[in-house]
């Protein structure tokens, strides 16, 4: 069979595609094509009649010597042919009874019922959207509900009321028709309308409104009035309340939007200037109650701002507009610092960067060095954005940044998610607490000094067990004699003091009482049979130390610890024997564990028991550890205190696989009641992966001994803590048999610019990872250990692993959108078709298009190993990438290994395990391009069908979408006749509109919807004309219907390939039409410079006007022939290849952390294939072949007994003669190539 094949023509619309006969291109048919009811055997052949039957041998022969003969093959053809020579291998015969087969007779595999032929050529479709529906469903699943935590957080209330600053107008800002500014002002406490008391700016975050800060503002009003109350001196300290400031940035997508960023910021520094411009004249004008303290005017603003907004804050300090050391404070809720939650546009990666680098520079520089900064976040309740990104370890130094999730806050305790770490009764309690404490209105920046503020906010939001020995220790020393200072004292030998209200209370009355109303009483522990390792161990309920005070309130007292040494008096003494001497010892302050179990109400008050360790080293010199208790109990709690000769501190180093199974860790059992541990404290060297939720069930074993001090139940239940090395992040479970342990580390991508410029070593040291620690506090009298197994937690693990990769969909959908777009040219260019379409009736294959269909290449790239291929790559990536790594580190500079370690998916706390993540991307992203292209083969055979279906009932609309100029193209027996083509003027002027548009009113991002959709529409326009054009009978089986047919469905498969491989890019256009069409609700027209860059949208436009027109060329050549169409067309074929496989290469490696990029990409290639497109023509026409055919060609149409075709003429359309080709039957094409050659000679 030869491989040269048939050529048809496009519609008589194609404006640029020029029909040209091609000498070399003859017609290779197989089918065997009869008329209804006729037998293909013995029916006559006339002159009017199509050629119906088969080709024999000897014109076989007689086709192949004059192919061999004929000059070379032109360098493309835009048109598909009737049937393949490389899909059948035997004829098919369509006779009029029916019956399908072979010449021979036999059954042919075309002859299934079409759902049979379906499932066996969309099997493997089929299972692939099965598997991703699964995975897709409890990924779903696992997102909504596999959080390992539970919210917990009590609802808020305020009266707000917000004054808007209508003096900060276009004097001060040119944002003014944009943006708001507001005065908080409660109802209730704020009486005057003006702000006179410390500044404090509020800046929400994506799509926020400024009505947010109402919360947090409320919360600080009534903790200060609290404060004021109980405090007479507040003032004289400098501590005169907050004014909030909050600001309506239109609820801009500044998450999305990287220009909106900008913009923001440069509204904040002028609101700031605006606000600092106040307080001259207003505290003047409000005395506050102080005795002759001073108060400095503002020079400074405590900025607070959430999500984004702590972002535009920090960007504030980059532009020119910014007055240095307007800024000294910066506190951000749930904000993103380190990378962008979605890189969609190339802005917000730009501000990202520079910002960031601004930051590490500038701490380093000295630009930042009184700057602090404060990052809390939610932790796993945060479903908006990554808690990862929020750590700022990265960016600033220790001594002036402090990060932490919102479940290790004292007080808090609680997992938040994005909304609520703004209304939570808990957090804004807390918060606003720290924010008093630091305030100072003596200073000129309105804040104590930089030292003494983060030593506050590091004691108000680390617990204490964090803060350990960074507790200042009591300056106390003081000699006490047990007769003059102690209601009693009371030695407890047995190594253990244990406390209830009824012991106390019987102690205070027994006879050894010295004084009731002293208050206070000792109690002793012995030291003496203690190790240098000892470790005295507190735990005690503070309720049994509190008292009712004259105003209402509680207070509770807390514990001093003392060192004491007996007295030695003399045997007739009236000194009792347990006469003592104390002095205070260093000790930190008590650690809370909070008693909160999951179901828990949140409106109930939340009790909390006291932690205190301290080490028997510092009491060398003593003979007794003494507990300074009041004498008199309170209702209920308990107080347990202990020696224990050694800490109980278990290390593991298990592997993912062993975490598999399980891993099972066990306490060592207590031999004696005494001593018991109440603390035991576990270390897995794990690595600091984030992906991973470890479930772990706890055990204990209880105390079977009988003794004295066993009660019927414990005191406590068992309370679990898990912490890091790095203070970011700890949670507490109390009361619960299986928690899910979880860390938030660093993000999974280096900068490339990191400064250390962190002096004191123990701050240095507190960022690094050193295991996750699991702390467990029990009981010692009712439990003698435990046993903690541990396994990995799948279900919850896969919610962890979508917030931190979600955009690597969009990255790996762009990739097999690519491989799809390739295959199909690859196959176009091959000539081989892969499309079976089965007649009704069992008739056949009437036409297989050679163009393949998204879902058929999508078929071919999972059978020929392609997903394969990807696979095994997304497993290698990650760990080859990790060796270079390793191998070079010391080779490379930091900024070359950030650079590595930053493609793929970053190798920062991800482990060797992440290979398992890319590879169940590539598959979920594969299923969800199919499913985009089912949905848009669905969209347009509907729509198709239905105009299709309109065009058959109305006559008037008939003629235009059944496409009559195209089959009066084609006569009857498959000659495409000479006639005149149009050249649409519309779309010309169409494009200079758009053009004009684009230049100076809509952006680019808009230009590319109009485009996408006129594709869809174009798409199905040409699948409605294919379908009418299609014979749908016996009696309609006509050479001229199977060519305009086969035309048609070609060229309405690379339509639809084009919007499939488009649709990749509609996601990159969201955001800046979303606040296009916001900023022009409130008149605002002014756009970033490059949302009007024709470049974004050419590749797009170009390749949209011509494929509306015509096919993609077929770039065919052959080994032998040196012609410069043919080697013209190997080098834009191998282009055309190199183009998408360095897209897909490039969108592999770079597009997971900056998809935006796959958008310039994507209009890349489609401007090289409008070049190729393009590029068909003048080829042609600088072909001596082609050159020689067209002139043949008209002297055929001039000598032509056809009716002559009479030009339509319309005031829109210019038009000039294109000949077409002419395409006969297999027996006559080598004959008519020689008649050519001679009337040209």
């Amino acid at each position: 069979m030869p491989a040269s094949e048939r050529r048809v023509t496009e519609s008589a619309h194609c404006a640029i595609d020029i029909m040209t006969v091609q000498q070399s291109t003859g017609v290779v048919s197989r089918k065997i094509l009869t008329s209804a009811g006729a037998n293909s055997r013995s029916s006559p052949r006339t002159a009017d009649s199509p050629r119906v039957a088969a080709s024999t041998a000897a014109s076989e022969d007689e086709h192949d010597s004059n192919t061999h003969n004929s000059t070379q093959q032109p360098l493309v053809s835009s048109s598909s042919s009737v049937a393949r020579s490389a899909v059948a291998t035997s004829d098919v015969i369509i006779s009029g009874s029916g019956d399908c087969g072979d010449r021979n007779g036999n059954k042919s595999k075309h002859c299934e019922r079409p759902a049979i032929v379906f499932l066996r050529t969309r099997i493997a479709v089929l299972c692939l959207l099965l598997v991703s529906a699964v995975v897709g469903l409890i990924t779903a699943q696992s997102y909504f509900n596999g959080q390992p935590d539970i919210p917990g957080c009590a609802m808020s209330y305020s009266r707000p009321r917000f004054v808007e600053q209508t003096k900060f107008d276009n004097s001060w800002t040119r944002f003014s028709t944009k943006y708001k500014l507001y005065l908080y002002r409660e109802g209730g406490y704020d009486a005057h309308d003006e702000a006179f008391r410390i500044p404090i700016l509020f800046v929400p975050g994506n799509a926020g409104s400024h009505k947010q800060v109402r919360s947090i503002a409320s919360a600080s009003a009534t903790a200060f009035m609290e404060l004021a109350n109980n405090s007479p001196d507040v003032f004289d300290r400098g501590q005169i309340g907050y004014d909030y400031f909050t600001v309506g940035l239109n609820e801009e997508l500044t998450a999305l939007h990287g220009y909106s960023i900008l913009e923001q910021a440069d509204f904040i520094n002028d609101a700031i200037r605006y606000i600092l411009s106040l307080y001259p004249e207003t505290r003047a004008k409000y005395r506050l109650p102080s005795q002759g303290t001073r108060f400095a005017l503002p020079t400074s603003v405590v900025v607070v701002g959430h999500s984004m907004g702590g972002v535009v804050a920090r960007t504030a300090f980059t532009l020119p507009n910014h007055i240095v050391g307007s800024v000294q404070a910066i506190f951000t809720l749930s904000t993103p610092h380190n990378n962008p939650t979605a890189s969609l546009e190339y802005y917000v990666d730009k501000v990202y960067s520079s910002v960031n680098s601004f930051w590490r520079h500038g701490f380093h520089n000295g630009t930042l060095d009184d700057v602090s900064l404060v990052s809390i976040a939610g932790g796993n309740l945060d479903s908006m954005i990554n808690s990862d990104y929020t750590y700022i370890g990265d960016l600033a130094p220790p001594k002036n940044s402090l990060s932490i999730l919102s479940s290790g806050v004292d007080d808090v305790w609680l997992s938040l998610d994005h909304q609520s770490i703004l209304w939570c009764a808990q957090m804004a309690k807390k918060f606003s607490s720290m924010l008093i404490q630091i305030m100072d209105a003596r200073q000129p920046s309105q804040l104590l000094p930089l030292d003494e503020r983060m030593s506050i906010m590091r004691r108000q939001l680390y617990s204490d067990w964090e803060r350990g020995a960074n507790a200042a220790p009591e300056s106390l020393a003081t000699n006490r004699t047990t007769n003059d200072d102690y209601s009693y004292v009371y030695v407890h030998r047995d190594g253990a003091a244990r406390l209830v209200p009824e012991d106390m209370q019987k102690l205070l009355s027994g006879d050894k009482t010295n004084n009731a109303g002293l208050g206070v009483a000792l109690h002793l522990l012995p030291v003496n049979r203690a190790t240098s390792n000892s470790t005295a161990q507190l735990v005690y309920d503070p309720r049994l130390f509190a008292t009712a005070l004259a105003s209402g309130s509680i207070a509770v007292y807390q514990p001093v610890l003392l060192g004491c040494n007996r007295i030695k008096v003399a045997s007739n003494s009236a000194k009792p024997e347990t006469s003592v001497t104390c002095q205070t010892i260093p000790a930190p302050l008590p650690t809370k564990l909070p008693m909160r179990r999951a179901d828990d109400d949140p409106e109930l008050p939340l009790y909390a028991l006291h932690y205190m360790e301290v080490p028997v080293s510092v009491l060398e010199q003593f003979e007794f550890l003494g507990m300074q208790l009041p004498a008199k109990p309170g209702v209920a709690g308990f107080f347990h205190a202990t020696i224990v000769k050694d800490l109980v501190q278990l290390e593991s180093s298990p592997s993912y696989v062993r975490l598999l199974h399980s891993l099972a860790i066990r306490t060592p059992t207590t031999k004696s009641r005494i001593g018991s541990s109440t603390r035991t404290r576990i270390r897995l060297n794990v690595p600091e992966s984030p992906f991973f939720v470890f479930r772990g069930t706890l055990t204990m074993r209880r105390n079977t001994s009988s003794s004295q001090f066993m009660s019927a139940a414990p005191r406590f239940r068992p309370i679990i803590r898990q912490s890091d090395g790095r203070r970011f992040e700890s949670r507490f479970w109390y009361d619960q048999d299986t928690v899910d342990f979880a860390i938030h580390g660093c993000g999974a991508y280096l900068p490339s610019d990191v400064i250390t410029n962190a002096e004191d070593s123990e701050l240095k040291s507190a960022g690094q990872w050193d295991g996750l620690f699991i702390d467990v506090w029990a009981d010692p009298d009712y439990y003698v250990g435990f046993e903690l197994t541990l396994r990995i937690n799948w279900y919850s693990s896969l919610n962890r692993t979508i917030k931190r990769y979600d955009m690597a969909l969009l990255a790996m959908s762009f990739v097999w959108a690519c491989l799809v777009m390739l295959h199909q040219l690859r196959t176009w260019n091959a000539g081989v078709s892969l499309e079976t379409t089965p007649s009704p009736k069992c008739r056949g294959s009437l036409s297989t298009p050679a163009f393949p269909s998204c879902l058929t290449s999508i078929e071919r790239l999972i059978r020929n190993g392609t997903l394969s291929v990807l696979l095994v790559a997304a497993v290698l990536t990650p760990i080859l990438q990790r060796m270079v790594a390793y191998l070079m580190g010391n080779v490379w500079s930091p900024a070359t290994l950030a650079s590595w370690n930053n493609l793929f998916m970053g190798t920062r706390g991800s482990g060797w395990v992440l290979g398992l993540v890319p590879a169940l991307l590539v598959i979920v992203s594969l299923g969800f391009v199919a499913l985009e292209a089912i949905v848009l083969t669905a969209i347009c055979s509907l729509a198709s069908w239905a105009m299709a279906d309109v065009s058959g009932r109305f006559e008037s609309t008939q003629k235009h979408w059944s496409r009559h100029d195209v089959l009066e193209a084609v006569s009857e027996d498959g000659r495409l006749k000479p006639r005149f083509v149009k050249i649409p003027v519309r779309p010309l002027i169409a494009t200079v509109a758009f053009v004009v548009f684009v230049c100076t009113f809509v952006p680019y991002q808009f230009a590319f919807l109009v485009i996408y959709m006129a594709q869809l529409f174009t798409a199905i326009r040409t699948m409605s004309h294919a379908y009418l054009a299609a014979p749908h009978s016996a009696s309609s089986l006509t050479p001229q219907r199977l060519l305009v047919s086969d035309v048609l469905r070609d060229r309405a498969r690379y339509q639809l390939g084009l919007l499939l491989f488009w649709t990749s890019s509609l996601p990159y256009c969201a955001p800046e039409l979303l606040v296009w069409v916001r900023n022009l609700s409130v008149l605002w027209f002014e756009d970033a410079p490059s949302d009007h860059n024709l470049a974004n949208m050419a590749g797009y436009f170009a390749l949209r006007l011509l494929a509306s027109y015509h096919i993609v060329p077929r770039l065919t050549f052959t080994a032998t022939e040196r012609a410069a169409p043919s080697r013209t067309a190997w080098w834009l074929r191998v282009m055309t290849y190199t183009f998408f496989g360095s897209a897909v290469v490039y969108a592999w490696l770079y597009s997971i952390r900056r998809p935006y990029i796959l958008y310039s990409v994507a209009n890349a290639i489609s401007a090289w294939l409008a070049l190729v497109q393009f590029a068909e023509f003048p080829l042609r026409l600088v072909s001596p072949v082609q050159r020689r055919v067209l002139s043949s060609s008209a002297l055929l149409g001039s000598r032509t007994s056809s009716p002559a075709v009479t030009p339509v003429s319309s005031p829109e359309v210019t038009e000039f003669p294109v000949f077409a080709r002419s395409v006969k039957p297999l027996a006559t094409a080598s004959r008519s190539n020689d008649q050519l050659d001679r009337k040209l000679r």
